[in-house]
């Protein structure tokens, strides 16, 4: 016998923004604890900030130093203004090659384009702009934490310890390549949207993993992170607005 009393499944928005925003600080804490109690600890990857490490004092040691490849790295490495302004500049491929990927004609990106129109993701998009600025930065830190901070450099850990227990030869370059393809794969198959969004969530995090492994510096993927999604949320948001507002003048 079927229930005749309607079914509330969908959440609030509010609901929706604090479910959002617990999920990535669980993640983050989850990459802590792991952190802690398995090694290493992602904190490790992010240089202390310290009013001789602010921005006046951190630019003007750049512009003191050769311009090189070798001594960007070195800076970024060490400075969280650095790590934040790299991570910014970083984020903006990653927003032309989605761009890219949308305009491609096929039924892969138009189910991608599709999940705009989802109950959850509607409600998501409903947010005020602040709120999918703070999700984000959740995501960006959380997120990044557990998959870049923490597991990446756990598996480089391990595998190194597999190789040295099987009489091999530990070798660095690769266990990094191993742990950064596999932690990749991880990341985009816990973002199960559909399969392009996989593929798409998987490039990410080699994207992402290559930034920590060039600069030793977490800062990097973890504002990159944070302002593509950002951008995104504010102007999928601001699409779909412009949208509705078509539709009913």
């Amino acid at each position: 016998m079927e229930n005749s009393e309607p079914q509330e499944d969908s959440q609030s928005p509010d609901e929706v923004f604090l479910t959002a925003v617990l999920f990535e600080i669980a993640l983050g804490l989850i990459a802590l604890v792991l952190g802690w109690w398995l090694g290493p600890d992602p904190r490790d990857l992010i240089p202390e900030f310290s009013l001789d490490n602010s921005v006046i004092e951190s630019l003007r040691g750049l512009a003191a130093e050769s311009w090189d490849w070798d001594s960007v790295r070195d800076w970024v490495g060490q400075s969280v203004t650095g790590g934040i302004l790299l991570g910014l500049l970083a984020a903006i491929p990653m927003l032309i090659l989605i761009e890219i990927v949308r305009r491609i004609p096929c039924e892969p990106v138009r189910e991608l384009e599709r999940l705009s129109d989802d109950g959850m993701m509607k409600t998501l998009l409903s947010l005020r702009p602040m709120e999918m600025i703070a999700i984000s930065l959740c995501a960006g830190i959380g997120e990044e934490l557990l998959f870049r901070g923490w597991l990446m450099y756990w598996l480089v850990d391990i595998y190194n310890a597999l190789a040295t227990a099987t009489g091999g030869v530990p070798s660095s370059s690769t266990a990094t390549w191993v742990a950064l393809i596999v932690s990749s794969i991880a990341f985009g198959l816990v973002h199960p949207i559909s399969k392009l969004y996989i593929i798409l969530a998987a490039v990410m995090g080699l994207y992402f993993g290559g930034l920590v492994i060039w600069t030793g510096n977490l800062l990097v993927p973890i504002t990159a992170h944070a302002a593509y999604d950002a951008v995104q949320m504010l102007m999928t948001s601001r699409a779909e607005r412009l949208e509705r507002d078509s539709e009913t003048s």
